[in-house]
Parts: structure tokens; sequence; C-alpha cells
């Protein structure tokens, strides 16, 4: 009996101990599982709302912006405000609800978006400005309208100088897109900047274009109504490559007698310039490294890093002097 009881006791202890060590497997699994499922949130989600995702310079903004997040194992999500603070603004709202860790925003209308800015920032979401400063942002990028257009309009204006002089009048017209606010100061910045060096120039035409075909449009309404119109300059490549269409479709491109200047440096402007076309003025913004900028001060606020609250982007005129430095 001792024997059988003996025995019966070394079994005991044995599944005990079995079933502690099973116990103890168990508990470390589920500390491991649990680190995996945070590692796989630890990816940054940010939300970039831009005004459209036609121009050439907020798809090249995208562009990079995307590149830099994959980069930071996070995640991007994109709003096309299609030029509508309400589009714009329940895109917002929808960043907001899918619990966004940061967001970028490039203000259709800066005093529309401020509620849904404010509703961010309660959130504890990091915010970051392009273009235009939403009150109670974090960090803004971009450039002074009034100094992009000047930075065009300047170049334009000692161009005529230089090669037509100041005495005889000069005939030019915009494509502005003043259904923005601050975009109105881009033009009046262009057309300031062209007086200033060419006083000669008198601006007879102005057209709302925010692409190639309305640009192109309002172009040959230019001409047919001023036959002897020389010079047109868009607030964007996109609409002055429409006024460069219609004038090469009226044979005038000579580009020692025309000229068409935008802005943003766009692939195809850059190019134009580089063939020694009537297309001979952009302004660099630099759409690929404001990209990736955007996204790394949007990460820096959101970890608590230093950054630069307010960052003027460096302008640069792009002429027939310098395209060498863009396009080899």
């Amino acid at each position: 009996m001792k024997k059988k009881l003996l025995a019966m006791l070394l079994c005991a202890a044995m599944s005990v101990s079995v079933l502690a060590g099973c116990s103890g497997g168990e508990s470390e699994t589920s500390s491991d599982g649990g680190s995996g499922t945070e590692s796989e949130d630890d990816g940054y989600k940010i939300g970039l709302s831009v005004l459209n995702t036609s121009g050439q310079f907020f798809i090249s903004v995208i562009d990079a912006a995307e590149a830099e997040i994959e980069a930071q194992g996070g995640e991007l999500m994109v709003n096309d405000a299609q030029d509508s603070s309400e589009t714009q603004i329940a895109g917002l709202e929808n960043f907001i609800q899918s619990g966004v860790d940061g967001i970028i925003v490039c203000a259709v209308d800066a005093e529309a978006v401020a509620p849904v800015v404010k509703e961010a920032k309660d959130a504890g979401i990091a915010v970051v400005c392009l273009t235009s400063k939403v009150e109670g942002y974090d960090a803004y990028i971009g450039a002074d309208e009034h100094t992009l257009g000047y930075t065009q309009g300047a170049a334009v204006g000692q161009w005529i100088a230089d090669k037509w002089g100041t005495d005889e009048t000069i005939e030019a017209a915009t494509l502005n897109y003043d259904l923005m606010e601050s975009v109105i100061e881009r033009k009046n910045g262009i057309i300031e900047g062209v007086q200033e060096f060419a006083p000669n120039v008198e601006f007879v035409a102005d057209a709302t274009a925010a692409d190639q075909s309305e640009g192109m449009t309002a172009t040959e309404n230019f001409i047919q109504a001023n036959p002897d119109l020389r010079v047109v300059c868009g607030v964007s490549d996109g609409a002055a490559l429409g006024a460069f269409e219609a004038f090469k479709s009226n044979q005038m491109d000579d580009p020692d007698q025309y000229i068409i200047a935008g802005i943003d440096a766009t692939e195809e402007a850059l190019n134009q310039i580089a063939a020694g076309t009537i297309y001979q003025f952009t302004v660099d913004q630099n759409p690929t490294g404001t990209g990736k900028q955007l996204v790394d001060t949007c990460i820096a606020v959101i970890n608590g890093d230093e950054y630069e609250k307010d960052y003027e982007q460096d302008l640069v005129a792009v002429t027939p002097d310098n395209i060498s430095d863009y396009v080899k």
C-alpha cells in the first residue's frame, strides 16, 4: 500500500509540474503576441488635403509625401478638395474619424476650415498648413503669395526692359485664380513685379483659369480682343501652358516677340523653357522637397520633436539663363 500511495503522490506532483510549465508558456506567448500588435500600430497615419489633384504642383507634392510616409512605414490619406471648402471640410472630418495622427492641409478658405482644425487639435491631432495658415496650426510651410507672383513678374519685367526697352507700350494679360482670396495676391505680385522693371507694360486683359484647357480658351479670347497682345502671365504653369498653346495656334511663336510665364516649375514648363520656346519663365517652389518636408514636419509635431513653426520656401525664377540647372 505504501508503494502504491507513493506512486500516486509522485504522479500528482508531475501533473502539477506539467500544468505549471504549460501555464508559463501560455503567458509568454500572450506577451509576444501583444508586442506584435503594438508594432503594427507604430506607423504614422497622416491625412493630406489639397486644393485639387489636377494641378501639377499638388500632384508632385502628393507623390513626394506618399513616398516619404511609406519610407517611414506609415499611411497617407489624400483628400481632393476640388477647390471647395465644403468638400475639404468633409475630408478633414473623415480624417479625424479615421483616427489620423496628423493632418496636412492646403486650405481653400482658412476661415472656413478653422473650426474643423480646432476639432482636430482638441482630438490631439497634429496640424501642418501648406500655403495658407489656419488658426491653431502647429506648423506652416509655404511661400508668401505676393512674393511668389512678384518673383515671376520681376523676371519678366527685367527681360522686357533689357530686350524691348521701356518706351514702347507692351500689352499683357494675366490668367488668375481669383476664386481663392490668397491667390489674388499672387496675381497682384506678378503685375507689380513686371511694372516695377517695365512700366511700359499695360495689362489689358484678365481671366480665371484653373488648368490648361481653361487657359487656352481664355487666351484665345484675349487675342481676339487684343491683337497686339505679346505677354501672358499665369498664376500657375497649368493655366500658362494653355496660353502657350493658344499663342502657337495663332502663329505667335517667336520668343523674341512673345512671352508666356507661369509658376510651379512643372516638368512641361521646364521642358518648354529648355527648348527655347515663347514659354520663358516659371517659378520653382520645389514641390517634391515640399511634400517630403510636410510629412517630416508633421511627424516631428506628432513626436514632440523640434521643428520650425513657420518655414518660408525658397523661390527661384526659372529663365532661359538658368534652365540648365533644371533640365540637363
